[in-house]
């Protein structure tokens, strides 16, 4: 399993933070936080709860998914609110007294087949509850019925919608497939002054599937399997290059890109697809912290609520999005 350079242990006071040791350099700041007392015993527990929801919902991987989603419990003091219009659907997630200025756009994940903002709600809740800002959780078509690039055109859509609202600046946030497409999106609309950051969450960013852990038999993830992967990406393309930055961010031009948190779990096939992003993006300017949890699998940050690291992830993703609220220069 890959691990950062060696740095120095630094413990931070209060909550907010594990232990991690972290390096400075020229590359991402690069951020690995230890596996905390007693929660392997928890991700066996969430595992095992996991497995009760695919054999409750047996064929239906959409019915599975959305129930997997929805664990996120719903963050006290935020209203929820639908969009259906012809080429927006999604929903508001607005927190008491929310920022008018300043508002988040948020991508679900699902490899691009599964998912919905309805059954994300919870965790765009706390999104908006931890950043005080007002989140809109925005749909896609899926496949196999809308293939590539449909998804992206749709956020795209949503993005163009959520700007005319009048926000004055923006943070982005996504899980998984949705973390691709938040960062696809930057690429193509930078130089955009009015991203603020991006925060994403085990994002799979090549569709080539091309990372070392993909085929390190050494990889150990409770969650996916090569060949599952590499069919949602053959599903999904339909014959389009896995090179394509629309698909692949990796692949991307990448200039001009805002601050970028990337979260990733060591125990995932995609650990490389966020150490592989977070370095090209910051080898071409961008500002990128890199955070690698111990232990922890693909987007664990859904199961807020059950696991403490979970937290500690999402409180360090909203002190990101809070560091960067403001105008940015475009150099």
């Amino acid at each position: 399993m890959a691990a950062p350079p060696d740095g120095s242990s630094v413990g931070f006071a209060g909550d907010m933070m594990s232990d991690f040791t972290h390096t400075k350099s020229a590359g991402p700041l690069i951020i690995r936080h230890e596996a905390q007392p007693g929660e392997r015993e928890q991700v066996l527990r969430i595992v095992q709860r996991n497995a009760a929801l695919a054999q409750l919902h047996g064929e239906d991987r959409r019915a599975f998914y959305a129930a997997l989603a929805a664990q996120a419990p719903f963050a006290e003091a935020v209203s929820a609110e639908p969009v259906n219009l012809a080429l927006v659907r999604g929903w508001w997630l607005r927190p008491t007294s929310p920022d008018s200025d300043s508002a988040i756009l948020f991508v679900h994940g699902g490899g691009y087949h599964l998912g919905d903002a309805k059954s994300y709600l919870g965790f765009a809740s706390q999104l908006a509850a931890l950043t005080g800002r007002t989140v809109f959780s925005a749909d896609y078509p899926l496949a196999p019925e809308a293939r590539f690039p449909a998804a992206f055109d749709a956020v795209w859509a949503a993005r163009d919608w959520f700007l005319s609202r009048g926000f004055k600046q923006y943070a982005t946030v996504g899980d998984s497939a949705g973390g691709g497409l938040v960062l696809a999106m930057a690429d193509l609309a930078a130089p955009d002054s009015r991203l603020a950051s991006i925060v994403v969450f085990s994002p799979w960013t090549d569709l080539s599937n091309s990372g070392a852990s993909f085929t390190d038999p050494a990889t150990y993830d409770p969650v996916f399997k090569p060949a599952l992967l590499q069919g949602l990406a053959h599903s999904y393309l339909d014959g389009a290059s896995p090179r394509d930055p629309k698909a692949s961010p990796f692949f991307g031009a990448l200039q001009a890109m805002p601050p970028i948190n990337v979260q990733v779990g060591e125990d995932e096939l995609l650990r490389d697809d966020s150490i592989r992003f977070a370095e090209r993006a910051a080898a071409h300017g961008a500002p990128v912290r890199l955070d690698l949890f111990e232990g922890m699998y693909h987007v664990f940050q859904r199961d807020v609520g059950s696991l403490k690291t979970a937290e500690t992830a999402l409180e360090i993703a909203a002190s990101f999005i809070a560091e960067h609220w403001a105008d940015r220069k475009i150099i």
